[in-house]
């Protein structure tokens, strides 16, 4: 039977490298316009760069959130950004948010976009976490691996601002990419602690084909290298190259050592390594806020 839910429980492909909590998985969009070249959901989601509403969303939503149990969490988005730019004039995940509010629901926002500052007000009554994934500091490299995704520039001012305004930040070092955006690591993380991030999840990039293809065709010169690395030395897991365990794990270990001097929590995401975590949750959710009762009702703008 076809799932008729939009909010539905979050599945990670059986993966036994997932450590996520059990939660809620929600998409108010299908597809995403950012263009990243790593992105693995242009595997398994159709058009995926043709980024559209889902149909019936605010019905289905209201439908969806009367039969979750209190305090569910609820992860937004795990596939498709919730701030595209078409959401500035279509303000769908800002309505489903003004829905969230009604209900003693825990709200981790995963995004690229700086339009998740319109939203600070919902965002902060709702108690929600919002982690921001930056891969590098590098604007000029930044728009060839994430052509149309808000410089990273941007999400560092945005993490700023929602971490004045009262809202739990995390980063999404994610992926890490050798020989690419693995050199400037302590840089990015020294940014982020100063920009109120409380928690870091990494993992290393893991190429399916189509992602694969558009990597070498913007990056030529680092084929012959990272096809080594992934599918020589590497090993396949699920639908995924990785690298190999050894090189992964130093890489993550790096990232952990880092995080510990500088005073911020860390944790994997499929990588295999646990005993890394120095975190409640690996994804964020723990810095999201329990609600005891509904939020104050919102117009929408």
């Amino acid at each position: 039977m076809r799932n008729t839910q939009l909010i539905r429980l979050f599945d990670p492909w059986r993966s036994s490298l997932c450590t996520c909590p059990i939660k809620y998985s929600f998409d108010p969009y299908t597809g995403c316009s950012h263009g990243c070249l790593y992105c693995y959901a242009s595997s398994y989601i159709r058009d995926f760069h043709n980024c559209r509403p889902k149909k019936k969303l605010i019905e289905m939503v209201k439908k969806d959130l009367v039969r979750l149990p209190e305090n569910s969490i609820i992860s937004m988005s795990n596939s498709s950004d919730p701030y595209p730019q078409i959401e500035k004039e279509l303000k769908l995940t800002r309505i489903c948010l003004e829905e969230f509010c009604k209900y003693p629901i825990r709200l981790l926002v995963v995004t690229k976009s700086d339009i998740v500052l319109r939203d600070i007000d919902l965002l902060r009554e709702v108690g929600a976490a919002v982690t921001i994934s930056i891969t590098t500091l590098d604007d000029s490299l930044a728009r060839k691996i994430e052509p149309s995704a808000p410089p990273p520039s941007k999400r560092i001012q945005a993490l700023a601002k929602m971490s004045e305004e009262g809202v739990n930040t995390g980063l999404r070092l994610d992926p890490i990419i050798p020989m690419l955006n693995d050199h400037d690591i302590r840089r990015l993380l020294a940014e982020a602690r100063d920009a109120g991030v409380k928690h870091v999840v990494s993992s290393t990039y893991k190429p399916r084909f189509d992602g694969w293809r558009r990597m070498i065709h913007v990056f030529p010169e680092l084929e012959e290298s990272l096809r080594k690395l992934y599918f020589v030395d590497g090993e396949r897991i699920g639908r995924s190259w990785y690298l190999a365990k050894n090189a992964r794990f130093k890489i993550m270990r790096e990232v952990a050592e880092e995080c510990a001097k500088i005073g911020l929590s860390f944790a994997t995401c499929r990588e295999g390594f646990p005993e890394l975590h120095s975190s409640p949750t690996c994804d964020g959710s723990h810095l999201t806020k329990i609600r005891q009762r509904s939020c104050k009702q919102y117009l929408r703008f």
